[in-house]
């Protein structure tokens, strides 16, 4: 979000026709306050014009498209018996190779990919603060929705984009981080992501201390309140001190202990079961990331 100056940014596009448009595929909204997919703005966003805004924004030959989306919103999740879109239906004009998204092949091989995984025994409880008090007050959620972790559709798309036949430790298309690699070294790992995107690199890519970097993230963000705060309250990346990257992993039952104490037993049931859903789906895809 730091290179404005040659990159057109989308925050989570895809997440407006998955949650609040008329072909939207997630249940979340069946437990969302009333007036909330109004609210949104976005009771309109179909697939194709979130596709359409996302293609023409290439039509700007000085800067690049960027966007960071989910994998769910693309792969439809195992609750879901959706096929494409009916909005999307025309751009299915030619007989594709079938792929598991929800979109024609010739439209995804338009896009570079690149992967970021985290462990999920630190994921979870994460993304679990947002549907308790206080973040809950913003994100309307009090539910943590076991098909929209995103671990599996990753998995899913990582095969279809580079078959398993094919994988190896030195993958190079597309480019899988890890977010402990990201932390531990940002630098190198995000210098290695613009390499590999062509996209010149910045030391300024690192840090966002302006009232300006906060507004302009604050736009993306807003329409997912609640769910990006530490990134909003954050400066920058810098790297994990050797302390911190020396501790001992925890075992699986301090790690429970831990979820227990925090958040109650109900709430450390719900988190260890959603870790272990996630865990061979993460550590599959782990052995593919790259390593600086």
């Amino acid at each position: 979000m730091t290179r404005r100056d040659i990159l057109k940014i989308f925050h989570e596009p895809f997440g407006d026709a998955f949650y609040y448009g008329p072909e939207r595929i997630s249940p979340a909204s069946s437990r969302w306050p009333p007036g909330k997919i109004e609210r949104s703005g976005k009771a309109h966003y179909t697939y194709d014009l979130v596709l359409e805004q996302i293609l023409d924004g290439t039509k700007d030959t000085s800067t690049r498209v960027f966007l960071k989306d989910m994998s769910y919103h693309i792969i439809p999740p195992i609750h879901s018996t959706a096929a494409a879109p009916p909005s999307l239906q025309p751009f299915f004009t030619l007989p594709e190779p079938p792929n598991p998204t929800l979109f024609p092949t010739s439209i995804i091989q338009r896009f570079q990919f690149v992967f970021l995984i985290r462990n999920p025994s630190a994921a979870i409880p994460s993304l679990y603060r947002c549907f308790i008090p206080p973040l809950s007050a913003m994100t309307d959620e009090h539910f943590l929705d076991p098909t929209e972790l995103g671990y599996r559709e990753m998995r899913i798309l990582l095969d279809c984009l580079y078959p398993p036949a094919s994988h190896s430790a030195q993958i190079n298309e597309p480019l899988l981080i890890d977010a402990d690699d990201l932390l531990a070294n940002p630098e190198g790992v995000i210098s290695a992501v613009c390499s590999h995107l062509q996209i010149p690199y910045s030391p300024s890519m690192l840090s966002w201390p302006s009232a300006e970097d906060y507004a302009f993230a604050k736009s993306l963000f807003d329409k997912f309140a609640g769910y990006h705060e530490d990134a909003l309250n954050s400066t920058g990346l810098r790297p994990k001190s050797m302390e911190e990257r020396d501790q001992n992993p925890k075992s699986r039952e301090k790690l429970d202990e831990e979820w227990e104490e925090r958040y109650g037993v109900d709430a450390a049931r719900t988190i260890r079961a959603a870790v272990d859903l996630c865990q061979e789906d993460y550590e599959y895809l782990r052995q593919f990331r790259i390593q600086i």
